[in-house]
C-alpha cells in the first residue's frame, strides 16, 4: 500500500523562504562565499546570551543578532475560535539569532576543505490570550533584507570587508513591546533591551 504524502503547508516557513535567497546571495553576489551552509538552529541549544558569549570564547562560535519587523499569529487561539485580530500582532522587535562557525577541515578521506556553518533562530513571543509561544512570520522583503545583512556581516567578521550597519532598529518611542513576553528579551538578545549587536 502506497504511503500518502503529507500535504504541503499553504504558507512556506521562514526557513523555506530564506534558504534560496541565502544560496543566491552567497553564491552569486560579490563577494562570493559558496562554502557557507545555512541550517536551522537545533532546539537543544541554550540561547541565553551569557551562555553563548562564554561558548564563543572557548569553542570558536561567533554570534550576532538582527532586528526586524515580524507578524505573529497564534494558531492555537485561531483554532479555538478567537477572532484573528485578537490572535494576531506585529512587533518591531523581532530578533533573528545567528550562530556562525568557520574553519578548515578534512573529510574521512583526508581531503582538505574549508567550510562555514550558519545556524539561525527566530525568537518567539508569547500570546497574550493563551500564553503560547509563537514564532514570527517574515514577509519576502524582510527575508531578503535579513540575508543581505547576513552576507555583509559574514564578509566583515570572517573576511575583513568593511561593514555598513543596517537593519530595522525599532523606534525609541515604541513602548508597545511586551518585554516580559519576548523570548529574545529573556535571552538577552532583543534590541528593545539595548542589545545593539547588529
Amino acid at each position: 500500500m502506497a504511503k500518502k504524502t503529507p500535504a504541503r503547508q499553504s504558507c512556506p516557513t521562514n526557513f523555506e523562504k530564506i534558504e534560496p535567497i541565502f544560496n543566491q546571495e552567497f553564491g552569486t553576489n560579490d563577494p562570493i562565499f559558496p562554502e557557507w551552509t545555512l541550517e536551522r538552529m537545533p532546539k537543544k541549544i541554550n540561547v541565553k546570551r551569557i551562555k553563548l558569549d562564554k561558548n564563543q570564547m572557548f569553542e570558536g562560535w561567533l554570534y550576532g543578532s538582527y532586528n526586524t519587523k515580524g507578524k505573529f499569529r497564534c494558531l492555537k487561539c485561531i483554532k479555538s475560535g478567537i477572532v484573528d485580530n485578537d490572535a494576531t500582532w506585529s512587533s518591531a522587535y523581532t530578533t533573528v539569532l545567528c550562530a556562525t562557525y568557520y574553519e578548515p577541515d578534512a573529510d574521512d578521506y583526508g581531503q582538505d576543505w574549508i567550510g562555514g556553518w550558519i545556524e539561525i533562530k527566530i525568537f518567539a513571543q508569547q500570546c497574550k490570550n493563551c500564553d503560547e509561544y509563537v514564532t514570527a512570520e517574515l514577509d519576502d522583503q524582510r527575508c531578503r533584507n535579513f540575508v543581505k545583512w547576513l552576507h555583509r556581516w559574514i564578509a566583515h567578521k570572517f573576511y575583513g570587508y568593511p561593514f555598513s550597519r543596517f537593519g530595522y532598529r525599532g523606534k525609541t518611542i515604541d513602548r508597545h513591546h511586551l518585554a516580559n513576553r519576548c523570548e529574545a528579551c529573556h535571552a538577552g538578545w532583543c534590541y528593545y533591551r539595548g542589545n545593539k549587536n547588529q
